[in-house]
């Protein structure tokens, strides 16, 4: 049976769905072709004729993770401006329920590892959905914060750490620990929060004989 070319399309969407979500629930190393293909309700066998390796499948599937995360997650705060898209977007980045929400979250701290040994060009279609994450932040906060561009680098990293260490322990205080100080520290490299003055200790005068 020859099927349209728009369902063709929307077949071919459902497994690059499929795929994203379990890549970043699962791995890509621990997810298979045929796992990928259950997921999206199709038989193993069709896989070949909509992409011709898992590698290929990989490559586009990053894209798809990405702006499946990006409308999920960072379209919250679309609406907001300046300090205060910065300091929403770090908060509700680094919360229990971005940790916990695997197959939906961002793909920078689910894909890092299995993506730095993967092929060339999956790693080219991963750098360049982080650069586009660096370029957004910086449009973003140019003339609203005093962070510059190592700022941002760094305040993206540190959330990204944040989230793979509170994943990875299995001591829920610890976990939410790690997520305060990460938004703290990020806050700080930002410049969404002023760290608290310390008042100066008033020169104490000698007393008159």
């Amino acid at each position: 049976m020859r099927y349209s070319s728009s369902h063709r399309k929307q077949t071919r969407e459902r497994i690059l769905g499929a795929a994203a979500d379990l890549f970043r629930r699962d791995g890509i190393d621990a997810t298979g072709v045929d796992a990928v293909m259950a997921a999206a309700g199709l038989t193993a066998g069709g896989f070949y004729s909509h992409f011709r390796s898992k590698e290929a499948l990989v490559a586009e599937a990053v894209d798809a993770a990405a702006a499946r995360a990006r409308e999920r997650w960072y379209g919250q705060v679309d609406h907001l401006t300046g300090r205060a898209w910065a300091k929403a977007l770090i908060a509700l980045y680094l919360s229990e329920s971005h940790r916990d929400d695997r197959s939906q979250g961002c793909i920078l701290p689910g894909l890092s590892v299995d993506v730095s040994r993967s092929s060339r060009p999956t790693r080219r279609h991963f750098e360049a959905r982080l650069r586009g994450l660096l370029a957004h932040f910086e449009a973003r906060l140019e003339g609203a914060l005093p962070a510059e561009r190592a700022d941002i680098v760094g305040a993206v990293a540190l959330s990204v750490g944040g989230i793979v260490l509170s994943r990875a322990v299995l001591d829920r205080a610890l976990s939410a620990e790690i997520l305060a100080a990460s938004r703290r520290s990020a806050d700080r490299l930002l410049g969404t929060t002023r760290p608290p003055t310390r008042r100066r200790a008033r020169p104490k005068t000698k007393k008159k004989p």
